[in-house]
């Protein structure tokens, strides 16, 4: 069982540590798409107004804003010089002419935003303009908001040789004999980027947790089940181990009566009929102690309350205790009488079923306290021992239905693992709560607080 269980216990780690990886990576992804996305974008709207502020700096030829657009080309050039005659020799020769073929082309509309930018280039290189910072920068901004784009940039350009740097916000600019790089650089970089990612980031970790938590409460599930498993044939062990040893006694007894003569013999069939009284007593109070845990349980059982004095039941519970294993019981309340509101059979069978714990786990005579504390609009009762203790481990689960300290192999002590089960529960029926206290060899102390 437990070789299964840790083989499921990998698949769902591994499983869950997939999960997780896949999650991490695909944040790291969405990252790395979306910057690469917004360069590219932030990278095409520098160029976009790079073009856009070289229109504004020269005049373009006026054909290109006519209705049908055209442009005019120089295609051949030819000089022609004319010679005197002879006798006109004495007369100066006359200045050659020069003979041109032209050629318009219809600029087509589609075609013309390119042909605009291709002339406002040639014209700024040809008169040597530098760019201007201030007129890229106003182009810049327009042209970011017009591809959704709201973050604030600053411009910059460097007189260099080097080529364009992979990943970066930059434009080259051969304006001049030497090309310029314009590079465009967030304010606030960090803080764009983890909003821009904040979202993905956000729904990633909480896939993560949940798929972590999945895992672990997954365990604490199975762990729980184990432990079920285990209390429950603790507890069939211990019934049954209960019910064989009275029944074992009343089988010797019944014999005695039968076939050895005991019912002939008036003291000896009174002893016997004791004995079998004692034993057929205790079997139904065990019998009636699981069918009041079940009943409570199931809420059936509701509480009738009256107003009694606390003092006379906890001297009774010390004198009918004190009698077994010669237990030490100590007994201080604030006051005197100690009026309460509450259902006295209850309480009867929270504070028997306390003083028969702190008895049946002191292995040396017991030496238990009873102390009673009035609060405001509340009142307490503390019952404390010095016996053996419960680990540290066990104390979460002291309260669960079948459960039992862990022992090792050693079943001393008699108990079906529902005795704080079912006081919890009829301490929570009158309104109160329950906690403790204990260290290993030191001893336990249970703290009831009832509230009126």
């Amino acid at each position: 069982m437990k070789k299964r269980l840790r083989y499921i216990f990998f698949i769902a780690a591994f499983t869950a540590g997939g999960i997780i990886i896949c999650q991490l990576y695909w944040v790291y992804f969405n990252y790395k798409t979306a910057r690469s996305n917004f360069n590219q974008t932030a990278t095409l709207s520098l160029r976009q107004s790079i073009d856009s502020c070289l229109l504004g700096q020269d005049t373009l030829p006026a054909s290109l804003a006519d209705k049908k657009p055209t442009l005019t080309f120089m295609m051949t050039q030819k000089a022609n010089v004319m010679r005197a005659a002879a006798r006109d020799s004495a007369v100066r020769p006359r200045q050659p002419t020069y003979t041109m073929q032209l050629n318009t082309v219809e600029i087509n509309e589609d075609q013309l935003p390119g042909v605009r930018t291709l002339v406002a280039r040639l014209f700024s290189q040809r008169s040597n303009k530098a760019l201007s910072l201030e007129k890229l920068n106003h182009f810049f901004e327009k042209e970011l908001l017009r591809n959704g784009i709201t973050e604030a940039f600053i411009l910059t350009i460097e007189r260099s040789g080097r080529s364009l740097l992979p990943g970066g916000i930059e434009a080259t600019v051969t304006l001049n004999k030497e090309p310029v790089i314009v590079k465009a650089e967030l304010k606030n970089r960090n803080a764009f980027f983890l909003k821009m990612n904040f979202l993905p980031a956000l729904v990633s970790t909480l896939l993560i947790v949940l798929s972590a938590g999945s895992l672990y409460y997954m365990g604490r599930i199975i762990k729980r089940q184990m432990q079920l498993d285990g209390m429950k044939t603790d507890f069939i062990n211990n019934v049954v181990h209960e019910l064989r040893t009275p029944l074992t006694i009343l089988k010797s007894s019944n014999e005695a009566l039968s076939s050895f003569g005991a019912a002939g013999d008036e003291a000896s069939l009174k002893r016997y009929l004791g004995i079998n009284t004692l034993v057929i007593e205790d079997l139904d109070n065990n019998i009636e102690r699981i069918l009041d845990f079940s009943r409570s349980e199931q809420g059936r059982r509701l509480p009738v309350t009256e107003t009694i004095d606390l003092v006379p039941v906890l001297h009774q519970a010390q004198l009918r205790f004190s009698q077994v294993n010669n237990a030490s019981i100590t007994i201080m309340a604030d006051e005197a009488p100690f009026p309460i509101v509450t259902d006295p059979v209850m309480l009867g069978i929270i504070l028997t079923n306390l003083l028969d714990n702190a008895i049946k786990y002191s292995p040396q005579q017991p030496v238990i306290g009873i102390a009673a504390r009035r609060g405001d609009k509340k009142w307490q009762l503390e019952v404390s021992d010095q016996g053996m203790g419960i680990p540290r481990e066990s104390l979460p689960y002291i309260f669960d239905k079948f459960y039992r300290v862990p022992t090792g192999d050693l079943h001393d002590i008699k108990g079906y693992g529902i005795g704080l089960t079912y006081i919890k529960q009829l301490v929570t029926d009158l309104n109160g709560n329950i906690e403790v206290a204990s260290k290993p060899g030191k001893g336990t102390t249970f703290t009831l607080t009832f509230y009126q």
